[in-house]
């Protein structure tokens, strides 16, 4: 396999698509330590909370990366079933400061994954090993911990790629994220040279397919995960359709400073069209990481946490 394409790039344009603004965000007193963690609101909407949802009484804290390749995120430092162990203990962490709700740990595993070079296939893209997966699936299994499968389109689509997962997605443990910064087929660019976008239509049909697997398998809802640190990213949001078996969860993947990185969370995680938030923690990009305390200190917590 070509190497990826996806490597964190500090002199690339992939943090934010304006200058730091703090957007009046509520959490801010606190995350600066003058609010005490007793004080604020829950941290999660029992309102909207879903039967069977992942979200109902946990957050969810997952490592994420490609396997053999540690430079794309700590999942790829660690054989499946000690990367479930590390970061079960990085949850507990997290549990340990939630009051009532607690914290379930995930692995966030690259599976399609994008190339500055066509390839045979002129996707730009290709999909890691059925056997691979199936690894991470089976330590998932043992370890008690959830996996989402992450893909980078290229120049393929969403659903086509969704549905050759179907043999993993059908178990009631596994979740899916796509990532539109390098989907790039409408931008006529190779991913990595420019940013990519998904449209209302191609989230809407891997909703779609989702529901389906859910109802076919008798499963909890299905979270999809999706990747945002510009606006552009995302179009089309208020078409999104409401599937009752899917959470649509909203990753601000910016690396940076807290106060951009919060900002962004706020503009994008906390949208009208996210019915869940998260944030991504980068361990050698961010200046300096957020602690877990400071995240929870926010008036608005994350409902997850993607370390990379």
């Amino acid at each position: 396999m070509d190497a990826p394409a996806v490597a964190p790039d500090p002199t690339a344009p992939r943090t934010f698509d304006a200058a730091p603004r703090l957007l009046g965000l509520p959490g801010l007193t606190a995350l600066l330590g003058r609010t005490p963690l007793t004080t604020l609101p829950s941290p999660f909407r029992a309102a909207d909370d879903r039967p069977g949802s992942c979200f109902a009484q946990s957050q969810i804290i997952s490592f994420y990366g490609l396997p053999g390749y540690p430079a794309m995120g700590i999942l790829g430092a660690f054989e499946p079933d000690e990367a479930a162990r590390r970061v079960s203990e990085v949850a507990a962490a997290y549990d340990a400061l939630n009051g009532p709700r607690g914290a379930t740990a995930a692995l966030h595993l690259i599976v399609g994954v994008a190339h500055k070079r066509p390839g045979k296939n002129g996707l730009y893209h290709t999909q890691i090993s059925e056997a691979v997966v199936q690894q991470y699936v089976e330590a998932a299994r043992r370890q008690g911990v959830l996996l989402f499968l992450d893909l980078q389109i290229g120049w393929s689509d969403p659903l086509t790629e969704a549905r050759r997962l179907e043999a993993a997605l059908s178990e009631p443990f596994v979740h899916l994220a796509l990532d539109p910064e390098f989907a790039t087929l409408g931008k006529r660019a190779a991913p990595g040279l420019v940013i990519g976008s998904l449209d209302a239509d191609q989230v809407n049909v891997v909703q779609r397919y989702l529901g389906e697997l859910v109802r076919e398998y008798d499963l909890p809802p299905k979270i999809l995960i999706l990747h945002q640190f510009q606006r552009g990213m995302l179009t089309e949001t208020e078409d999104y359709t409401q599937f009752p078996e899917v959470e649509i969860a909203i990753d601000m993947d910016g690396f940076g400073g807290r106060y951009a990185k919060l900002s962004k969370y706020e503009a994008y995680s906390l949208s009208d069209y996210a019915e869940r938030a998260g944030i991504k923690l980068f361990y050698d990009w961010d200046i300096p990481v957020i602690t877990p305390g400071e995240l929870l200190a926010l008036s608005r917590p994350p409902d997850f946490v993607i370390y990379q």
